[in-house]
Parts: C-alpha cells; sequence; structure tokens
C-alpha cells in the first residue's frame, strides 16, 4: 500500500497532536495537584489577613477584629444559591450579636455589582456588613466556587472553611460558635 505525503503528513500531525496532548494533560494535572494541596486553606490554618471597604466607604480589616469570632460570607449577585443562604448568614448575626461574633458578608468575584449589592441589601434588610472583596482577597482565600463561609476564631485561626455545599452548614457554623463562645 502506497501512501501519498499529504497522508504521511496529516498522520505526522495526529500522531504528534496526540503524544503532545497527552503530554500536556499529565503536566497540567499534576501542576494542579501540587497547586491546590500546597495553598488550599484547610481548618487549623490562620486566615489571610485582607483590608476592604464596606458600603459606606469604611475600611475593614481582619486583623482589627483578633479577639472575637468572624464569620466571612464570601457571594456574588449572579450566585441564586448564595442569595438563598442570605437569610441564614443574616440570623447568625441577630442570634450572635451581642457574643463577640462579628458577621461580615463579603462581594467576591463580582466587580462592578456595588450599588446593586447595596440596594439589594437594603431591599430585603439586611444589616449584615457588607464589604467589596477584591483579586487579592479571593487568591488568598482560594474562592474558586460560591458561596463560601469561613469561620475565624478569637486568636485567627479557620475553624471553618467551606467550598462545598453543605445542607447542614448553618448548624454546623451554629455548633461552632457554640463550641467557642466564652
Amino acid at each position: 500500500m502506497k501512501f501519498s505525503t499529504i497522508q504521511l503528513n496529516v498522520l505526522a500531525f495526529f500522531l504528534i497532536s496526540v503524544v503532545f496532548s497527552r503530554y500536556l494533560h499529565q503536566n497540567i494535572a499534576l501542576d494542579s495537584k501540587l497547586f491546590f494541596k500546597s495553598y488550599s486553606l484547610e481548618v487549623g490554618d490562620t486566615a489571610p489577613d485582607f483590608k476592604l471597604k464596606d458600603s459606606s466607604g469604611n475600611d475593614y480589616q481582619l486583623s482589627d477584629f483578633k479577639g472575637n469570632i468572624v464569620v466571612l460570607d464570601f457571594w456574588a449577585m449572579w450566585c441564586g444559591p448564595c442569595k438563598k443562604k442570605m437569610p441564614n448568614i443574616q440570623e447568625l448575626k441577630d442570634k450572635y450579636k451581642d457574643k463577640n461574633v462579628e458577621v461580615l458578608s463579603i462581594l467576591s468575584m463580582n466587580e462592578g455589582a456595588e450599588k446593586r449589592a447595596q440596594s439589594y441589601f437594603k431591599e430585603q434588610g439586611y444589616s449584615i456588613s457588607l464589604l467589596y472583596g477584591n483579586d487579592e482577597l479571593v487568591a488568598n482565600y482560594q474562592l474558586q466556587f460560591l458561596p463560601t463561609v469561613t469561620v475565624i476564631d478569637k486568636e485567627g485561626q479557620i475553624l471553618y472553611h467551606s467550598t462545598k455545599s453543605n445542607p447542614n452548614e448553618y448548624e454546623d457554623i451554629v455548633n461552632i460558635l457554640n463550641a467557642n463562645i466564652e
């Protein structure tokens, strides 16, 4: 059987593409595993500090809350599950307002939606502090999925960091807060 030059070139291109594709896929997968294993936040880690503005233009820094338990709710206007969870976040704020627990709602991965978020909070009657996140915060807290909730103890250590859907999240957070309140 005789092959033309075009057929041989197509076959060579195909074989090179397959080999390169497998090589690239294996190396990207390996690099991703190493990256996320090395840098993922876990319970017991020190929470990364941040400095963010709230809806009134005031500065908030995580380190200012040392001595309090802090609940961070990362959300976005485009995130339906985030909005569905918001009444529970408000309930946490109301329930623990006099118990050295700070509940902060951080608009994340949603640049340009600050005014809409402020209006949404006003319409819903939420009194949670609304902060505006940035790219550095997204990177430091490894925000890949929303909603994400992080609970930080009085010394700045992470007690809870959700990155997956958890139907028992509210109860889990209440239990963590109750166990860490003096």
